[in-house]
């Protein structure tokens, strides 16, 4: 049986790297390989309207965005061992994690994604009520281990995507 190509996903938004310590990863970036801006979220980022493996798991992490090279490199930092960026950093260290995309079409690429193998784990499901847009992390078991996020496309998601992307034009 031949796999169905999946529907294009378009630009790559950024590049997500689990790390130990937010602020040493982005003085590293800054300091070894020239990135920055940097854009820090905050203290911490609560997601608490999400399933993790199908569950009911507040997710809370610190979150930097980085410029480098006309790309964005999201550092996140696990503050408790629930998220699945806790077992990744605990099983491999540092390092990339997921590829995100955000997408127009977000059912027809979620589909897409599980078409194949409809087991397919979603290992954060952020499509509930309580989320500001609909995202999700697929496994990346069957993507040679790197996990893809895909956000929905709307007027809360854009502005979010705009104002980061905003930092790879300074």
């Amino acid at each position: 049986m031949t796999a169905l190509p999946l529907p294009r996903l378009g630009e790559l938004f950024h590049i997500g790297w689990v790390v130990r310590d937010c602020e040493a990863a982005q003085e590293e970036l800054r300091t070894r390989l020239g990135a920055g801006p940097c854009l820090s979220m905050g203290e911490e980022s609560l997601f608490d309207q999400v399933l993790v493996h199908g569950k009911p798991v507040p997710v809370s992490l610190k979150i930097a965005f980085c410029a480098l090279g006309g790309v964005l490199v999201e550092l996140l930092q696990p503050l408790d061992d629930r998220s699945p960026h806790a077992a990744f950093l605990a099983e491999r260290g540092e390092g990339m994690h997921h590829l995100a995309f955000v997408v127009t079409d977000f059912d027809e690429q979620l589909a897409a994604a599980r078409r194949d193998n409809p087991d397919r784990t979603l290992l954060i499901d952020g499509t509930g009520p309580g989320n500001p847009f609909r995202w999700v992390y697929l496994d990346g078991a069957d993507a040679r281990g790197t996990v893809t996020e895909l956000w929905e496309r709307t007027p809360q998601s854009q502005a979010l995507y705009d104002s980061v992307r905003e930092l790879v034009r300074r």
